[in-house]
């Protein structure tokens, strides 16, 4: 019980403090936020091109053009070495009239021109359905370029280097993200460190008379080092309003122009665990920064 109003009377004590200095501690509060919230569009950018990645790895199909004039026991063969390859489960003809159907399907108001053309532009060609896990294995690389070597085959196309490529990127922005975060919290945490030594000089006089009568520590320092604290976890909190309101306003702006490229990349919030690390983040900064201003030499 007793601890219970020893906790209560430092942070009664702390929120006084905050208060009497409430325009450094709003102008602390904002800067934290707006640091934080830089970085939550770091993690935002990361997490939703994290599942660009993830949806493209889930595309395991190749495809292998054919050249005009490839005979049935070429794509016999051809599909005969795909399904000995281990790395193929299944493989599907497309006919030049079926890829003309299909572009009809995906490009509506492409397909009056195709119509007008006096030959099918189409070639014809053949799908393979990638087993799982054979994506990443490095028996595909000279699988693809074995397909590419066939006299009856025009182009291979599957996009497993662009992917490669994207999901470095993905790291590039999360490590981005991670060194601006690091840069923006010392920021955060100095000035969280002015605000509770201005917190500290405007109660001077009665620190003195505490240490007079013999207060321990904890109830002279505390509620100075609980401050930073409380200003660190307003501007996280801050800081996931806001990336609230941007994630919110873009869903909004995509849904308005119906533009179903961006729809893919920007598809989900930050989960529950990186909110969580998001704030702790805020509350660390002013952890840091009420330890800085709470010093024996300064109260």
């Amino acid at each position: 019980m007793r601890s219970g109003a020893a906790v209560a009377s430092l942070l009664d004590e702390a929120l006084a403090g905050l208060w009497r200095a409430r325009r450094m501690t709003a102008v602390s509060v904002l800067q934290i936020g707006f640091s934080l919230f830089l970085v939550g569009l770091f993690l935002l950018a990361a997490e939703n091109l994290g599942g660009v990645v993830d949806a493209l790895r889930e595309e395991t199909a190749v495809t292998v053009f054919l050249r005009p004039g490839a005979d049935e026991a070429a794509q016999a063969d051809l599909e005969r070495r795909a399904l000995d390859s281990k790395l193929v489960a299944a493989v599907r003809r497309v006919s030049p009239e079926e890829a003309r159907r299909r572009f009809a399907r995906s490009f509506a108001s492409l397909a009056g021109a195709t119509g007008t053309l006096s030959s099918n532009p189409f070639p014809s060609s053949v799908e393979l359905d990638l087993l799982p896990g054979a994506a990443s294995s490095a028996a595909l690389r000279p699988f693809l370029a074995n397909l590419a070597a066939f006299p009856a085959v025009e182009e291979v196309q599957f996009d497993v280097d662009w992917v490669r490529r994207l999901r470095g990127v993905v790291r590039l922005v999360a490590a981005t993200g991670a060194a601006t975060g690091f840069c923006l919290a010392l920021g955060a945490a100095f000035t969280i460190a002015n605000v509770v030594r201005l917190t500290i000089l405007l109660h001077r006089d009665e620190i003195d008379i505490l240490r007079l009568v013999g207060a321990p520590e904890i109830l002279i320092r505390g509620p100075f080092l609980l401050g930073g604290v409380l200003q660190g976890l307003l501007g996280g909190l801050l800081a996931l309003g806001l990336l609230g309101l941007a994630f919110r306003g873009v869903l909004m702006f995509i849904t308005a122009t119906e533009n179903v490229l961006l729809g893919v990349f920007v598809v989900r919030f930050l989960s529950p665990a990186t909110c969580g690390l998001l704030v702790l983040g805020g509350v660390l900064a002013g952890l840091v920064g009420g330890t800085i201003a709470s010093r024996r030499h300064h109260v």
